[in-house]
């Protein structure tokens, strides 16, 4: 009985050669995570502005987050919605927490009866730049015995992190209907890295999750099939 056993297993072998695995890419749709009819009137109202104790000569504090956050969200939602983005008059936020605008519901009332807005979007925005430099070990072969060597070699890195908390209230009742967080790092192999550039490559990997919350997305994913 054994003797047969081992014949079997012996036998199978062979066939696993002929299998195989195919990866196989597929695009999926995503739904929005606000249920909408697509077509509604929203306004971007301000964002608050989060400090975590920043020094004021803190290379972020360069950079107008506020109005390049609002001009790219506004100019994504107006390539890839329907939505008819409405302007909001000078206001100012009832609190500086998402407690504090949650809570205001006649705040949000009554500016989306200003703006005629169905849904207004706000919450609050957090950039941060991370200069960094210090050494590593690294291995090197020398070209006069070829042996191999290690060395330290200064590195010089710029972090970026913008950390979005992003709120939707429903004009009609000021309720807050959505939150979501986004967060993203990017860092580049170079001090001093460009505060603009660096924002923008930050909201560039966040498009798609910012525009997700109003229209329905695609995401990839990898299915695998067994072949004979």
């Amino acid at each position: 009985m054994k003797r047969f056993a081992l014949f079997v297993v012996a036998a199978l072998v062979p066939l696993s050669s002929f299998a195989g695995v195919l990866e196989v890419k597929l695009k999926l749709p995503l739904k929005p995570k606000l249920q909408i009819t697509g077509d509604e009137k929203v306004a971007i109202a301000p964002f608050v502005i989060a400090n975590n104790g920043e020094k004021k000569n803190d290379r972020a504090s360069k950079v107008d987050v506020q109005s390049e956050f609002q001009r790219y969200l506004r100019k994504q939602l107006a390539k890839s919605t329907k939505l008819k983005l409405v302007d909001v008059p000078a206001t100012r936020l009832p609190g500086t927490s998402l407690k504090a605008l949650e809570e205001n519901r006649d705040y949000w009332k009554e500016l989306a009866a200003k703006t005629g807005a169905d849904y207004i979007v706000s919450g609050i925005l957090d950039f941060d730049i991370n200069d960094k430099s210090g050494y590593r070990t690294e291995e090197y072969v020398s070209p006069n015995d070829g042996r191999t060597y290690y060395r330290q070699v200064l590195v010089e890195t710029t972090g970026f992190v913008f950390d979005i908390d992003i709120a939707v209230f429903n004009g009609d009742t000021g309720e807050k209907v959505l939150e979501d967080n986004f967060r993203d790092f990017k860092e580049f192999d170079q001090r001093n890295y460009d505060e603009i550039l660096g924002l923008f490559e930050n909201l560039r990997s966040l498009e798609t999750q910012l525009v997700g919350i109003f229209v329905p997305q695609e995401t990839s994913a990898s299915r695998y099939v067994f072949t004979e």
